[in-house]
Parts: C-alpha cells; sequence; structure tokens
C-alpha cells in the first residue's frame, strides 16, 4: 500500500520546524540545469508533495541555490515519493558549496534507496557547529533508481537554525512565527 504522501509532507514539515530549524530557502535565487516545460523551479518551491521538478536530459542534474549572503545551513531536506517517481526518483546527489560558482568543492555524497518522504541531507560534520557556512550550494543528481534518466524531486528546504525567544527586557517582542523566523537569519 503506498503511503500517504500528503501526511508524511505535513508531518515532515512539522518535525523540522519542531527542532528549532527554518527555511531560508525563499531568500536565495534558484536554477536548474534543465526542466521539462511546466515543471521547473516554480514547481518545486510550490509548498506541494503533489508538484515537482523533472529534469529534462543527459545526467547528471544539477540544482543551484544562491543566496547574496553568507548562510549557515544545518541540513537540506528533500521530499522524495518513489512509490509514485519509480526511476525519476534520485538514488545518488553530491553537494558542493562555497562562496561562488569559482570555488564551490564537494562536501559530501548521499545515497538513497527507495525514498518515500523527507530525506535529510545533514551537515553535521562540516564545522565545529554543525552547520554548512556558504553563498552557494549545487545539488548535482549523479544516478536515479533502476538507471533512469530524468529526475523528480518533489520538494527542497534549505533549513537552518531559527531563534525562537530573544533573550533581554521584557519589552522586547519574540517573533516566533516560521515566517518571521525564515526572515530574520540574515541580517
Amino acid at each position: 500500500m503506498e503511503p500517504d504522501a500528503a501526511y508524511l509532507y505535513a508531518s515532515g514539515l512539522h518535525a523540522l520546524e519542531g527542532r528549532g530549524l527554518v527555511d531560508v530557502g525563499s531568500m536565495a535565487s534558484w536554477s536548474v540545469s534543465s526542466n521539462k516545460p511546466g515543471y521547473g523551479v516554480i514547481a518545486l518551491r510550490k509548498d506541494s508533495p503533489d508538484t515537482y521538478w523533472q529534469s529534462d536530459g543527459q545526467q547528471p542534474h544539477e540544482l543551484i541555490i544562491r543566496f547574496t549572503k553568507l548562510v549557515a545551513i544545518e541540513r537540506i531536506s528533500l521530499f522524495l515519493n518513489y512509490y509514485t517517481d519509480e526511476s525519476y526518483t534520485p538514488s545518488k546527489i553530491a553537494v558542493f558549496a562555497g562562496s561562488g560558482d569559482h570555488d564551490l568543492i564537494k562536501v559530501l555524497q548521499v545515497e538513497f534507496d527507495s525514498p518515500m518522504g523527507w530525506r535529510h541531507i545533514k551537515f553535521t560534520g562540516c564545522s565545529k557547529e554543525g552547520v554548512l557556512k556558504c553563498h552557494v550550494v549545487k545539488l548535482v543528481f549523479l544516478a536515479n533508481h533502476q538507471n533512469g534518466k530524468d529526475s523528480h524531486v518533489r520538494a527542497v528546504k534549505v533549513m537552518s537554525m531559527g531563534n525562537h525567544i530573544q533573550e533581554g527586557g521584557e519589552e522586547e517582542v519574540g517573533f516566533t512565527s516560521i515566517k518571521f523566523l525564515s526572515e530574520s537569519i540574515i541580517r
């Protein structure tokens, strides 16, 4: 029986928020190496497990996320659905990071086996703070399940640690909503 994608999507986001993580992806410029018409970055960034980016061309496929300021990324979370996408589901992803396109270095590589739901690429070993500090992140989709050619990725969240409550006097206002926290990380 196929798992309920909508439930997995919502409960996974709730779990991330419960860890004090916020999605800073809205502060970035997103681009892909290729896409089928109607299945580009807009479909990927739509907050839904029913839409997806579909690459179009030879592997490897790339997703590039550019920030104007230095960000501290705790993890990148991808929503994948092997039960629906089968051979379109990525199985091997390399992550590159740097201050610009000119100095990207490979940070790590991950493999997924029949993923259903949120899968997390954590950067705990990248620094003593447990975060990846960079301006640019590039995800390179090296292989798919069943040797598939094009990739489907249903959602990507770039997660950073949020500041839940500001310490200080009683006059300070603690903005704790996800929207406020996502806008307060980079100053």
